[in-house]
């Protein structure tokens, strides 16, 4: 247990960080694991939780798309699944490690690559050239028809991998 820590919480601009940005946090048995949690800055509002997000080299985040992660502009960068919905300039928790949740297009498969898609936040497994893959995650359960945005899915410290051909 953590005391004093809630990961779903986030400050504005105005009220400032209250962690330094890059703080690595762990927490255990939330989900029946292990799961870790980086603390950012947003550049750009992010919508809700289970939203992607890649991060450059100073923690500052942005929603993953086909523009953030063009082959690259994203190489290697570090991705995470926001927390809760963070306003622009503001700060909280993306998830990085362990059983979470994630938002996704209309019937993502289980078990698939995973790739970013032109719905800012949301991943899709769609095998179109020029598309880049977000290594390091795996989902848990196929979504069916319809996007979700709590997808189980596991974080495994996930990056901007390879383009598709």
């Amino acid at each position: 247990m953590n005391i004093g820590i809630d990961i779903t919480s986030v400050r504005t601009t105005a009220e400032g960080a209250e962690f330094r940005v890059g703080t690595v946090m762990s927490l255990e048995g939330t989900t029946g694991g292990t799961q870790e949690f980086i603390y950012v800055e947003t550049s750009e509002a992010v919508t809700a939780a289970g939203y992607l997000c890649v991060l450059d080299s100073a923690n500052i985040a942005e929603m993953a798309d086909t523009t953030s992660t063009a082959p690259g502009a994203g190489a290697g960068a570090r991705v995470g699944a926001a927390q809760a919905a963070i306003a622009s300039g503001g700060f909280g928790w993306l998830q990085i490690y362990g059983k979470g949740s994630l938002r996704t297009l209309a019937s993502a498969a289980k078990g698939t690559e995973l790739t970013c898609s032109a719905t800012p936040g949301a991943v899709d497994d769609a095998t179109t050239a020029g598309l880049e893959v977000m290594a390091g995650i795996t989902l848990g359960t196929a979504t069916g028809g319809v996007a979700a945005t709590n997808a189980d899915a596991y974080f495994n410290y996930p990056y901007v991998g390879r383009t598709l051909a």
